[in-house]
């Protein structure tokens, strides 16, 4: 039909992430309401939920969006509409969507999986692990490095969903008890059929809200695989205008069992904020492949300490800007209750410990 068979944010996420993929309208997120009931004029109830779009683009984008919108079979209803001018030919805006069903609400709370509608085109099936549901085993399992990473996400609790680029892209998420950090990983079943263009399967973070307010030094997963693949795993970001960043962190699985793979992500602090929002799997054109992974604790990683610093905690600073009358002495006081530090705080500064402060000068402060 027409309409959905129940209020589900990931069919609703899947309909409308076909329609922002082909369109040029930059929507950096995607929000939903509470499911409500509808009485119509017949007095028939009908279950409903509100999908907040604001968006960023041309006239032409909104109208190539909004065409796309009207085309698709599953009927999203516009119910505002609001558009400021940004620069130039640009537009601000925001988008309230109306998605009905037919059916009862379908509370997702309790869904941890999403499978498309889209079967794939053969008899047997693609999802099954190459080493069967019970040889979970760790083949050729990676040493622990001495790297210092922190756990970003341990993708433990909490609701991730499935999505592809088109329907030549179907499978499954679910959660299984096997990990390399915690009780439970993500199992990940995908079929990707291409033509003349790449293709991607996802595991869809929205819900997590993971960002990086400054780029680490490196950032990844834990990733186990049961065969050889030629396909691209990666990490992808939106920034806070919706454009997308890509990171590959395998290009070509070439292991079997747990191993944790990264890249390092782009350095350029005037992107940042970026908000990590898909896991992707991705196959180059003219190719078939299905498999299964294991997705494990989203980790970042930092700076080696040299080995003098091993077990020596950096310590933490504060800014000061000078203000008139201030002395390094007087400044020692006020932070550490004595003059006797003004060297330090010199020293820390590059500067003469006899010298006058400029007013306005901004010192680094040793707590």
């Amino acid at each position: 039909g027409k309409y959905y068979s129940g209020i589900n944010q990931p069919d609703i996420m899947y309909e409308l992430n076909k329609i922002i993929y082909d369109s040029n309208l930059i929507i950096p997120n995607i929000s939903f309401s509470n499911p409500e009931k509808l009485k119509l004029e017949d007095d028939k109830e009908v279950d409903s939920i509100a999908i907040s779009l604001p968006f960023k683009g041309t006239y032409k984008d909104l109208n190539g969006f909004l065409v796309k919108l009207k085309e698709n079979p599953k009927k999203l209803l516009v119910s505002q509409l609001s558009i400021s001018r940004d620069f130039g030919d640009m537009l601000d805006g925001h988008l309230t969507l109306t998605a009905f069903s037919e059916g009862d609400a379908s509370d997702s709370e309790g869904t941890f999986y999403y499978n498309n509608e889209n079967e794939p085109v053969h008899t047997d099936n693609p999802f099954a692990s190459f080493l069967g549901e019970d040889e979970y085993y760790d083949i050729l399992e990676e040493e622990e490095d001495t790297e210092k990473r922190k756990v970003i996400d341990d993708l433990e609790t909490g609701k991730v969903f499935f999505m592809g680029t088109s329907p030549e892209v179907t499978g499954n998420i679910s959660k299984i008890n096997k990990a390399k950090n915690g009780k439970s990983s993500i199992r990940f079943e995908y079929f990707i059929s291409t033509n003349f263009k790449e293709e991607r399967a996802f595991v869809v973070l929205d819900d997590r809200n993971i960002s990086f307010k400054y780029p680490p030094e490196a950032l990844g997963l834990w990733v186990f695989s049961y065969g050889y693949s030629p396909v691209t795993v990666g990490l992808r970001f939106q920034d806070l205008d919706g454009r997308k960043y890509n990171l590959d962190i395998a290009r070509g699985i070439d292991w079997l069992g747990w191993k944790y793979i990264s890249s390092s992500p782009i350095k350029d602090l005037k992107i940042y904020p970026l908000k990590l929002d898909r896991i992707y799997v991705q196959l180059e054109a003219n190719r078939d492949e299905y498999g299964v992974f294991l997705f494990d604790g989203i980790e970042a990683s930092y700076a080696k300490k040299g080995e003098k610093e091993e077990d020596e905690e950096l310590p933490n600073y504060e800014l000061y800007m000078v203000k008139p009358g201030d002395t390094l002495k007087s400044i020692s006081k006020s932070f550490y209750g004595s003059e006797s530090k003004y060297k330090k705080i010199a020293e820390n500064n590059g500067i003469d410990a006899n010298m006058d402060l400029a007013i306005g000068t901004v010192l680094v402060i040793e707590k």
